[in-house]
């Protein structure tokens, strides 16, 4: 059975606090991700974005450092696993280097999909967001 995968280094202008605060604070996912989110900040917690269109489950959480989840479209079949996302937030001279791997995708054309949307969805608009906020 093949792993579908996606690995992806991406400069984020804000700092490691500040990143990982934008991935876990659902009254600044809001702001950037376009509907509302849920998270709760523990293993085991609910982590919903996009007015629930994907669902997870914290399953990793170091403050300011790592963040995992996993991570389910609402379009997926039921009995379809979800997939598992880990976020690793490194000082950059920029601010900061998040280091994603989104695994256990159900096919290539998924993984390719989501690729793209982890781009145009979450750390395009998050860089926005905090380009915006160093304007005010």
């Amino acid at each position: 059975m093949a792993i579908y995968q996606w690995k992806s280094t991406y400069v984020m202008y804000a700092s490691p606090e500040d990143v990982f605060e934008a991935f876990t604070d659902p009254g600044i996912i809001d702001l950037w991700g376009g509907g509302l989110s849920v998270v709760e900040s523990s293993i085991g917690g609910l982590f919903e974005l996009f007015d629930g269109w994907v669902k997870g489950e914290i399953t990793h959480f170091v403050l300011d450092k790592e963040l995992g989840f996993t991570w389910k479209p609402a379009e997926w079949d039921k009995k379809t696993a979800p997939s598992k996302v880990h976020l690793r937030f490194m000082p950059h001279p920029a601010g900061t280097d998040i280091v994603l791997v989104h695994t256990d995708f159900p096919s290539q054309e998924e993984c390719d999909k989501h690729a793209n949307g982890w781009i145009d969805f979450v750390l395009d608009p998050m860089n926005d967001y905090f380009t915006m906020e160093k304007e005010k």
